[in-house]
């Protein structure tokens, strides 16, 4: 039996277009890709929640515990961690608004750090910049989104890498930020997710002193080499190289997706081999 290649962006980009396009007649995603990545991997189960894409079944097809994660989810859990190595992990966005001393939200954003530094083996302050990226983030949920039930955090790491991803299936970056008379006028996708990712961009006004969410993210990857993806309407903007920054972002069209999705991964060179 052929081994099924793995589950990729690209990939995931392929299926929405073909769907969007009325050209999947029924593809059995199960039968066609291996999970690899955690990204790509929730960014299929995004799509397939809102509705654009077939809901894929958990099986031999998510491998690399996903297939745990995944059965957590259609469980309903609010919040998991794989019991077994403690690698891989989500939380459900559903605590009734931000607060920083929530104690399942503590717990889980401790289980990230701890498997960044220890598993990953993420250098220095690297993995509480990545983990305060994280918590600002599930704080966006609830304060842009409109949907915070819809949100999701999670994280996965592998010998020399880790990967964390927060989505929502809320209004989308462009509506959130139309709210705002500075950006009324704006009118497409791409440009709102690179707006938002400027320093200080907030749907509250350029002098609310918010909007800093995604600085630590790239403090965080200072030195590592990083492979971002921010994704929300029709565009995603795609940063890839070692200190990731917006001045080398791009800009690509992409099949629609509902709410916000953004996925960061990070490599560092670990004695005794690539990441598993």
């Amino acid at each position: 039996m052929r081994t099924p290649p793995p589950l990729t962006f690209a990939a995931v980009d392929g299926l929405g277009f073909a769907a969007a396009a009325g050209r999947l007649e029924g593809v059995k995603q199960t039968e066609r890709y291996a999970a690899a990545s955690l990204g790509p991997v929730l960014e299929l189960l995004s799509l397939a929640a809102g509705g654009r894409l077939p809901s894929p079944v958990a099986g031999g097809w998510l491998g690399n515990g996903a297939g745990r994660m995944i059965s957590a989810l259609h469980d309903g859990c609010e919040c998991w961690v794989n019991p077994g190595d403690r690698r891989i992990g989500f939380l459900r966005s559903i605590r009734s608004g931000q607060d920083d001393k929530d104690p399942l939200l503590t717990g889980f954003l401790m289980d990230a750090q701890r498997a960044a530094r220890e598993v990953s083996g993420l250098p220095g302050t690297t993995p509480g910049q990545l983990v305060a990226a994280m918590q600002e983030m599930e704080n966006n949920i609830h304060e842009h989104s409109d949907s915070p039930d819809t949100g999701l955090l999670a994280f996965r790491a592998t010998r020399g890498a880790f990967e964390f991803v927060a989505a929502d299936r809320g209004i989308g970056i462009l509506r959130s930020l139309q709210r705002c008379s500075t950006f009324a006028a704006l009118q497409d996708h791409g440009n709102a997710i690179q707006a938002a990712l400027s320093d200080g961009t907030s749907r509250f006004g350029n002098d609310s002193r918010r909007g800093h969410g995604f600085r630590p993210i790239f403090l965080g990857l200072a030195n590592l080499r990083g492979c971002l993806r921010f994704r929300s309407g029709d565009h995603a903007l795609l940063i890839d190289g070692t200190g990731p920054s917006l001045a080398t972002a791009q800009l690509a069209q992409k099949p629609v997706i509902d709410g916000f999705f953004a996925s960061v991964c990070c490599e560092v060179s670990v004695r005794g081999g690539p990441p598993e």
